[in-house]
């Protein structure tokens, strides 16, 4: 006689206790015959390398703590489980801290977080709400910027008020605050956070195939410093711009200062005060179709050729201009490098920032 035994249909391994940064999930697939399963694992690097702390970003040097701590547990718990690299990359989320303390070191970071939710929506993206019930409407929220799409889910937001409400929830829920100190280090970080879903990693696992990358898990590709840099720049220009911001008198000044003809003059400025009027550049883009829609979007590139965000800084701000963050960053973290003055935590960013210079002949934005 013989006796076959299958798995339950849905399956979830997890360790009791403390989040390790690593849970499986296992569980049949209908779309074929007989019992086939299919074994998705979700893993955050930062957590199953070790590193505790609320405020770093993993990088790929972590990653090869994170995958030797993964290859360990699956070990112990089944072969079935295999090792990091029988896995295919379904989900990755690239990101970056950038620390306003050098630049806008009296920042607000609840203006700055409405001065980001200002900037432009791409088309295919919608920015994700929820209903208010003191307000009784669909509002974002108030600590970020965050835009979702089919493919890929962007996220602004501010890390000390994202902390600040991460605390506050833990207190609802019987857990443990997050020390203040901690909240308090995070006051001047924004993170920039680009979530590609399964059509996106799968276009980067495809090209990395064409790169020569015949592996299951193409995370050397993926991962790799040069891609982090390149992903994160492309998005945050698109959605927040690569122009300084200024007030709305200094853009004028700026532009006035060029000596172009009126007519150019004027298409610039109008632009930049109906911008202001609309208090967004999504909205603004809004209001315009066709032939109009084109012309816009013209002045904006010209205008970000002259380093201007269309975006203009409120006047009740008494500020004259702030430089492109993540510009601001890049430099600030290319004196450093060249002072022999970098956390190795940065490598890697100088790494991908030293190669995406020499693959493309200009900074990434």
């Amino acid at each position: 006689m013989q006796y076959i035994f299958y798995l339950p249909s849905d399956v979830k391994i997890y360790f009791d206790g403390k989040y390790k940064g690593i849970h499986w999930h296992i569980y049949s697939d209908d779309r074929f015959s007989g019992m086939v399963y299919i074994i998705e694992v979700t893993i955050n690097p930062k957590i199953l390398a070790g590193i505790t702390d609320y405020l770093t970003a993993a990088n790929s040097y972590d990653m090869n703590i994170a995958i030797i701590n993964f290859n360990d547990s699956s070990k112990k718990i089944s072969s079935l489980l295999g090792t990091f690299n029988d896995y295919r990359i379904k989900r990755v989320d690239y990101c970056i801290n950038i620390c306003l303390n050098d630049f806008m070191p009296t920042c607000d970071p609840g203006q700055i977080v409405n001065l980001i939710k200002r900037s432009d929506i791409p088309s295919h993206y919608k920015q994700w709400m929820e209903y208010d019930n003191t307000a009784h409407r669909m509002k974002s929220r108030p600590e970020s910027f965050y835009l979702c799409s089919k493919s890929i889910n962007i996220n602004c937001y501010s890390k000390y008020l994202q902390l600040l409400n991460s605390s506050q929830e833990n207190v609802k829920k019987g857990f443990t605050l997050i020390l203040p100190e901690i909240i308090d280090a995070s006051r001047n970080i924004i993170r920039f956070e680009v979530q590609c879903k399964y059509h996106k990693t799968y276009s980067l696992n495809k090209k990395a195939e064409e790169s020569g990358n015949n592996c299951v898990n193409k995370y050397k590709d993926i991962l790799a410093p040069l891609r982090c840099v390149e992903i994160v720049s492309s998005y945050y220009e698109k959605v927040i711009g690569k122009g300084d911001w200024y007030s709305l008198p200094e853009a004028v000044r700026i532009i006035q200062s060029k000596n172009f003809n009126s007519q150019k003059e004027k298409r610039y400025i109008d632009t930049l005060k109906f911008v202001s009027q609309c208090r967004s550049l999504a909205k603004a883009k809004a209001f315009y179709q066709s032939n109009e829609l084109i012309t816009f979007k013209k002045t904006l590139n010209e205008l970000a050729d002259f380093n201007i965000n269309p975006v203009t800084i409120p006047r009740e701000w008494n500020i004259k201009h702030i430089p492109n963050f993540l510009r601001a960053y890049f430099n600030e973290l290319m004196e450093d490098f060249s002072k022999f003055n970098i956390l190795n935590g940065n490598l890697c960013t100088v790494q991908g920032y030293l190669e995406y210079c020499e693959k493309f002949k200009h900074r990434p934005i």
